[in-house]
């Protein structure tokens, strides 16, 4: 399997020694295949042993065969690299959708790795169980809100989707069903939806969190963390774009488990609001 691709997708169980050697890499490229164990330790502040158990976490020998697999996926990406850079004045259509291939083949990839099967059957459950769903977020992330909104009310699900801070407090605060809150932010930092995960988290109502950092405000309030990785946060830049399709990528995971685990009830329900919208449809023609 490729290495470079191997990083990428257990970067986020790394640990900070571990992710210091892989930022390493990304950062000095195929410069790093002529210099020594103890070279690299030297220039990274670790040791040539953090090299070996590195490399034997990934799945090899030792330091020296890792090497040996990196030059190859580098001479396997030379011509990928290039789509992983921002858009520039020079863009063809060709080639802004290869970049973006790329791109989104990369944030799969490291999604798939960061979000747990324990991690989605636990948000499933809480779900199911749940008779008020409350979601938020800010900027983009209110479009992924929005999104969890439309997809599980189509399947019979009570949710509350509210922009306004006062309004959502109030209204949570009267709710006298069993309700839980769904709080999505990529970095998990994000002042309004801190706010309010600290009032619901008060109210002793449970937390799901879509974000990419476990270790983040918002991953530290949650009881069940579904991680969202857009795959830029080491070698690329942050773009909004990648951030929010792995935000609606991991609401499309949870949506399709949910219905997988309630297939008849949710297929007679999303039949149900087919009709009712062809219906709709249909006066507005007449």
């Amino acid at each position: 399997m490729d290495t470079l691709l191997i990083i990428r997708q257990n970067y986020s169980s790394f640990t900070t020694v571990e992710k210091k050697i892989a930022d390493y890499i990304f950062e000095v490229g195929e410069k790093m295949l002529v210099k020594s164990a103890q070279e690299v330790a030297g220039e990274i502040g670790s040791s040539s042993a953090a090299l070996v158990r590195f490399s034997r976490k990934l799945g090899y020998d030792g330091f020296s065969q890792f090497k040996q697999k990196l030059s190859a996926s580098y001479a396997a990406h030379v011509d990928d690299e290039e789509y992983y850079k921002e858009v520039n004045d020079s863009e063809t259509p060709t080639s802004i959708k290869n970049k973006l291939k790329v791109r989104v083949n990369h944030m799969v990839e490291t999604t798939n790795s960061a979000l747990l099967d324990d991690e989605i059957m636990e948000a499933v459950s809480s779900i199911d169980a749940a008779e008020n769903i409350f979601v938020f977020g800010i900027g983009a992330s209110s479009m992924v809100a929005q999104d969890i909104f439309q997809k599980f009310s189509r399947i019979g699900k009570q949710v509350i989707f509210i922009q306004d801070a006062h309004l959502f407090v109030s209204s949570l605060s009267v709710s006298n069903k069993k309700t839980i809150f769904i709080g999505i932010s990529m970095k998990g930092e994000t002042k309004e939806v801190l706010e309010l995960a600290s009032v619901v988290k008060n109210m002793k109502i449970p937390i799901i969190a879509i974000t990419s950092r476990e270790n983040s405000s918002l991953g530290q309030m949650a009881d069940c963390i579904l991680h969202s990785v857009s795959g830029e946060d080491y070698q690329m830049r942050n773009a909004a774009t990648m951030s929010l399709m792995a935000q609606l990528y991991v609401v499309d995971i949870l949506f399709y488990m949910y219905v997988s685990e309630h297939f008849t009830e949710s297929y007679d329900k999303l039949e149900k609001t087919r009709d009712a919208i062809k219906l709709l449809e249909k006066k507005w023609q007449d």
